[in-house]
């Protein structure tokens, strides 16, 4: 059944994550009243999904811009004179984002939130899904989110890009962007939710364990995360629109398709993700 919002109806996608938004264009000039319910919803599901809204390049932008300050990316080339729109375009197969994995962890700050259209998408496949991050936390077993809950975990922005960009591109980035340590679990600056904040592009290992148990483990929480009770599929329609919480959610971009697929997307800059510590909730 739809959730009980003002301006627009959400129908949940699943009962972990998920909410498919209607009753509203995007297009109009929509009040701050409707935006922040637009973020409540985003809070509540993790990731809200949106169908046919052909919005203009200034609309979009505005919709980018009320959900806060924009930011620009290492890697991906931006629309003509809009730098803070991405222009990501893609063949499918080996692309390095059809794996479970947050955006640009190895920053000190990382993004917040992501908001991505369809502009040409595939007949068949290029599918997105994401994971709730907190339901990721909450299936482990006790003794094991004891354990997580005292670990910093290690982002290498080396570890996701090497292969998939020339070398160059990859160093020039990584002098800029070292080796970074954050909570294996953080709370989410918003809800307080706790969060699994481990991801298999860019977390390389955990601080102050052996090469041996830090691979074990990331390997066990890797696995973990793939469980379907976790996670919702968006199929992809043109001028689609996805916006998903960054801290909250992991998400996998399915590379099973062989046609061109170009996308416009927007990233919310982050803040210092802190510690979830159960002592203060």
């Amino acid at each position: 059944m739809p959730s009980d919002f003002t301006h627009f109806q959400v129908t949940p996608a699943n009962p972990t994550i998920g909410g498919h938004i209607s009753g509203i264009d995007l297009n109009a000039d929509l009040s701050d009243d409707v935006y922040a319910e637009l973020k409540a919803a985003l809070h509540r599901y993790k990731v809200i999904f949106f169908r046919n809204q052909d919005l203009s390049t200034d609309k979009y932008l505005k919709l980018g811009q009320h959900f806060g300050e924009l930011e620009n990316h290492e890697f991906f080339p931006s629309l003509d004179g809009v730098p803070e729109i991405q222009v990501i375009t893609a063949e499918g197969g080996n692309t390095g984002v059809d794996r479970w994995h947050a955006d640009v962890t190895f920053r000190p700050n990382p993004s917040a939130a992501s908001i991505l259209r369809a502009r040409d998408i595939p007949p068949i496949g290029g599918d997105t899904m994401w994971l709730c991050s907190n339901a990721a936390f909450r299936g482990l077993s006790e003794p094991l989110q004891e354990l997580v809950l005292k670990l910093e975990a290690i982002h290498d922005m080396r570890m996701g890009m090497t292969g998939y960009l020339d070398p160059d591109v990859v160093e020039k980035n990584a002098r800029e962007n070292p080796p970074r340590r954050h909570p294996a679990v953080i709370a989410h600056p918003v809800t307080g939710a706790p969060l699994l904040f481990v991801n298999s592009i860019w977390t390389s290992g955990f601080a102050g364990l052996s090469k041996n148990e830090s691979d074990m483990l990331l390997q066990l929480l890797m696995d973990h995360v793939k469980s379907p009770e976790y996670q919702v599929r968006f199929k992809w329609e043109v001028n689609s629109i996805a916006i998903w919480d960054n801290l909250a959610t992991q998400h996998y971009a399915l590379g099973d398709y062989s046609y061109r697929r170009v996308m416009n997307r927007m990233v919310v800059g982050g803040i210092v993700p802190e510690a979830y510590n159960p002592a203060k909730r």
